[in-house]
Order: C-alpha cells, then structure tokens, then sequence
C-alpha cells in the first residue's frame, strides 16, 4: 500500500487480537483455585475459570473412534466458548514396572540365565522411562450453561468409546508443571 504523498510505503494496521499459536504461559498461569459446580477449576491470569479433563480410550476396543469423539465436542460448543485441546507426550512408567516385576520373579536355573536376568536389572535401572500421547482438555467457564454442557462431556465421548476423567486441583497443578518445565529424559 502506497501513501500519495511519499515514496515509503504505509504499514499495514496490526491486528488487535496478538495471541501466538502454541503459546501456552496465559493459559495455564494460574491465580489459584476455585470451585466452578462440582469441579475444581484454575483461576486463570485473566481471572477467568479452566476446567481440564483428560481423554483416553480402551486402544484393544474396535469401536473407539476418537475423530468422531472430537468432531462432536467441536459441534456441541457454542459460538464464543473457549476450549483447547492439548496433546502432551508424558512419561509412563507402567510398561517398565511391569518387565521389572517379571524379570523380578523370574528364577534362573543355570549362571548363564542368572547373568541374563543381571544384564535385564540393570538395563531397566539405566533405561529412561517410555512415554505416551495423553490428550487433555482445557474448558473456559463463562456461566452456568457451560458447567451443564461440561458434565454432559462424558456421555457425548462415552458414545465414541472415549473416556472423560475430570483433573482435580493437585492433577492440575501437575499438569501446568508438566506443560512448563517437561522432563524429557
């Protein structure tokens, strides 16, 4: 865009709205908790209430269909309603525990199986833990239309074989320490 009157060209206006993709500091920052129906909810750095669940699903069922899950929590939310999905890699300690306690109990019955089972000991002590794709919702509460529709979330996922778990105060604090500061060892 040129201005008449100069050779410079005229900036184009900036947009008001200057939230960055992937930015997550002003969604999980947090003023406390508070109650928002039976929930807890985080006070957010707006003074706006967040509501966190947790999604997971049975992955040996064939008829989990966590796309169609999605699609109608997208279709079921209002105009203005304000909802992220966050898809987070988290440690998993249960497949590791689980060879541990087989290797634990297993007996050998010559020197060469009770190196082996040294060998497998050690390798678990030294191997970091594996991780896992959790999916986690966060909600923005602006009335109480919002809290019915938010407890009515378990029977829309339920349909598609998702389950809902709603975070309590400790598991969101967990959560936004985890957002902010992962251990990806």
């Amino acid at each position: 865009m040129m201005n008449l009157f100069s050779n410079k060209k005229a900036e184009p206006p900036k947009p008001e709205y200057t939230e960055e993709v992937g930015w997550t500091q002003p969604f999980v920052l947090g003023k406390g908790f508070t109650k928002a129906g039976r929930f807890d909810a985080l006070i957010g750095d707006d003074n706006t209430k967040r509501l966190f669940a947790e999604l997971t699903a049975d992955r040996d069922r064939t008829d989990v269909r966590p796309v169609e899950a999605y699609q109608t929590i997208l279709h079921s939310i209002h105009p203005g309603w304000k909802l992220r999905v966050l898809q987070l890699y988290w440690p998993d300690p249960e497949p590791r525990v689980t060879f541990f306690h087989f290797v634990e109990k297993w007996r050998q019955s010559s020197e060469g199986l009770a190196i082996l089972k040294e060998g497998l000991e050690l390798a678990l002590d030294q191997t970091s833990l594996p991780f896992g794709k959790r999916t986690f919702i966060e909600f923005v509460q602006f009335d109480e239309e919002c809290i019915t529709w938010w407890e009515t979330l378990a029977a829309l996922c339920g349909n598609y074989g998702v389950f809902v778990y709603y975070l309590n105060r400790d598991e969101i604090t967990k959560l936004s320490r985890w957002i902010f500061n992962p251990v990806l060892e």
